[in-house]
C-alpha cells in the first residue's frame, strides 16, 4: 500500500489577558514554589501563548491500480475465479481497502468516471430481471463499508456489510455511488480516528467494492471489445462533526 500524508495547516493564537491585581505590601507577604511577583497596586498585563491542535490526515490508498483494475464484466454469468473464489456474478470486483492512521475521523469521498467502448453502455437503473432492454447495457454501483481494524486485516477478503441490492436513497445520502459518465459523492463513509496514530496495528480500514448487472441476451451478442473502464479518485477530509 502507498502511504500518503496530508497535514492541515497549523494555526497559532495569542491571548492578551489584562489581570487587575490589588495587594498591600505592608500587610501581607507572598511566597510560592514557582516564579511570582508581588504587585502593590495598579494593573498588570501579560501575554499567554496558545497553540491550536489541528487534524492530521494520514491515509493508505491502493498502489498503482493494483487492485482497482480487477473489475470484471461477466454478462453471461460464466464461472470466474478471483482470489481462489469461484464466482458467477455479472459484475465482479476486488475489494479496495482504504486505511487511516489519522488523529480525527476522516470522510471518504469518491469520484468515478465510467468510460464505455464497443457496444457497451451504462444503465441508470438495475437490469436484474429486465427482459425488455436489448442493448449491451450494464449497471454498476459501488459501496463503502467498514473494513476492519488492525494489521491483521486480509486485504483480499470481502468484509460483511455490503448491501445485496442497489438502493436509490442510499445512493443519495448513504454509502453507495452509481457509476455514470462522472459521479461524485463527498461523504460516502467516515473512517474513525485511529486509537494510536503511530501504530499500524491500530489502523482503521474502509472497504470499497463494485456490484451490478447486465443484459444477458442483447440483440448484438457481447464481445471482447465491449468494455467499461472505471477511473476512480478518492478524497479524504477531516470530520469534526
Amino acid at each position: 500500500m502507498k502511504k500518503v500524508i496530508s497535514m492541515m495547516m497549523a494555526l497559532a493564537l495569542t491571548f492578551a489577558l489584562a489581570i487587575p491585581a490589588f495587594a498591600s505590601s505592608s500587610s501581607r507577604s507572598f511566597s510560592a514554589s514557582g516564579s511570582a511577583s508581588l504587585v502593590s497596586g495598579g494593573e498588570y498585563a501579560f501575554n499567554m501563548g496558545a497553540a491550536v491542535q489541528v487534524p492530521t490526515v494520514n491515509v493508505y490508498v491502493p498502489t498503482a491500480n493494483a487492485q482497482v483494475d480487477k473489475v470484471v464484466l461477466n454478462p453471461y454469468g460464466i464461472k470466474y475465479t478471483l482470489d481462489g473464489e469461484e464466482l458467477t456474478d455479472q459484475i465482479i470486483s476486488t475489494p479496495i481497502y482504504l486505511g487511516s492512521l489519522s488523529n480525527v475521523p476522516v470522510k471518504v469521498g469518491m469520484t468515478v468516471k465510467g468510460t464505455v467502448a464497443g457496444n457497451a453502455e451504462l444503465a441508470t437503473k438495475s437490469l436484474a430481471g429486465d427482459t425488455k432492454t436489448t442493448t449491451n447495457a450494464v449497471f454498476i454501483w459501488g459501496q463503502v463499508v467498514n473494513g476492519g481494524t488492525g494489521a491483521s486485516v486480509d486485504l483480499t477478503a470481502t468484509p460483511s456489510g455490503f448491501a445485496t441490492a442497489y438502493n436509490t436513497t442510499e445512493a443519495k445520502t448513504g454509502s453507495m455511488i452509481l457509476v455514470s459518465e462522472e459521479a461524485t459523492r463527498t461523504g460516502l463513509y467516515t473512517i474513525p480516528a485511529a486509537d494510536d496514530a503511530t501504530d499500524v496495528s491500530k489502523t482503521e480500514w474502509a472497504c470499497v467494492k463494485f456490484f451490478g448487472d447486465a443484459v444477458k441476451a442483447p440483440t448484438t451478442p457481447w464481445a471482447s471489445g465491449d468494455t467499461v473502464t472505471l477511473n476512480i479518485t478518492f478524497t479524504f477530509t477531516p470530520s469534526m462533526e
